[in-house]
């Protein structure tokens, strides 16, 4: 009982993370997204690329490459890193960013629903930047049901995540919410899509997202 008071907190905790403001604009978009996966024993590796539109999905928003490793420490606790190159349209440029992540993943199982909550903290570097953007640091955190039954191939899932910017210690700078409602369908025992649609919640815009990933196990 105490895991799931626990649970139901960092879904509130998530859900008041949210910063509203009154004059935003709307976008839809559209994400794409295939991921490598190599496991050894508790460990794995994976190489992946993200495709991702704005502007009423008009136009390219980003292009990424990134590599992750992931360790397991416990049954019920996860731990990774990982870097992305990416390139966003600026409109008028181009612009290449690095980022790097660290992430800590309990997470918990009661009868069919898997329960994970991710801690990540998140930065982002502007080597090229023509916007004189500054280095920043995010708190990321996301809580995540799914709805997993042995050999059944679909799985329904539903996510919060909440972004918060580490910036001069102002505690209500949450600046972002993201709530997703989806499914992960196997094709087979290594390979997995998951469809998604998502709404975000941000400072300044909110958009409105369908969303495809691909993922195998080598």
């Amino acid at each position: 009982m105490n895991i799931i008071k626990i649970i139901l907190l960092l879904f509130l905790f998530n859900l008041a993370a949210v910063k509203r403001s009154t004059a935003k604009s709307d976008d839809f978009c559209v994400w794409n997204d295939i991921n490598a996966i190599k496991k050894f024993r508790t460990s794995s590796v994976s190489l992946y690329g993200e495709f991702y539109t704005k502007q009423n999905s008009s136009i390219i928003d980003k292009l990424s490459i990134g590599l992750k490793g992931d360790h397991a420490f416990k049954s019920w606790l996860t731990g990774g890193a990982g870097f992305s190159l990416m390139n966003y349209n600026r409109i008028t440029y181009h612009e290449n960013i690095d980022r790097f992540y660290f992430q800590m993943e309990p997470s918990w199982h009661l009868s069919h629903f898997y329960f994970g909550f991710r801690e990540r903290m998140q930065i982002t570097l502007y080597p090229q930047t023509q916007s004189n953007a500054q280095t920043t640091y995010y708190w990321r955190n996301r809580f995540e049901i799914v709805f997993k039954k042995p050999k059944k191939k679909l799985e329904p899932l539903v996510d919060v995540e909440s972004f918060y910017l580490c910036k001069d210690l102002d505690l209500s700078l949450f600046n972002e919410v993201r709530i997703t409602l989806g499914a992960n369908y196997y094709l087979a025992k290594n390979q997995k899509f998951k469809m998604y649609g998502m709404m975000t919640d941000g400072s300044v815009l909110n958009r409105y997202i369908l969303g495809l990933s691909y993922e195998f196990k080598l």
